[in-house]
């Protein structure tokens, strides 16, 4: 079975499909900051350019910009709970 041509694409171009599946701008710098953590995969075009893989680009979603946290931060007030046992 042949397998699909991967289409390789600049950090401008990706930074482009991003922008469109989210609420707010993404730039060419946060492309190249998710290829570095490992998140799309990329090769290098030349010294100075790399090239992003399409594929991984579309499939990636960025969290919209006013979006709440899928997982909440604890809280950092005390639990009132210590001090009713100590009163009992």
């Amino acid at each position: 079975m042949a397998r699909k041509r991967e289409e390789w694409i600049s950090a401008s171009e990706a930074a482009a499909i991003l922008t469109a599946n989210t609420d707010h701008e993404i730039s060419a710098d946060y492309v190249r900051m998710l290829a570095r953590l490992g998140k799309i995969a990329y090769r290098e075009r030349n010294e100075r350019e790399n090239e992003y893989l399409k594929g991984d680009v579309a499939k990636y979603t960025v969290r919209r910009k006013h979006a709440p946290r899928v997982r909440p931060r604890p809280s950092t007030r005390k639990s009132s709970k210590p001090q009713e046992e100590a009163l009992a």
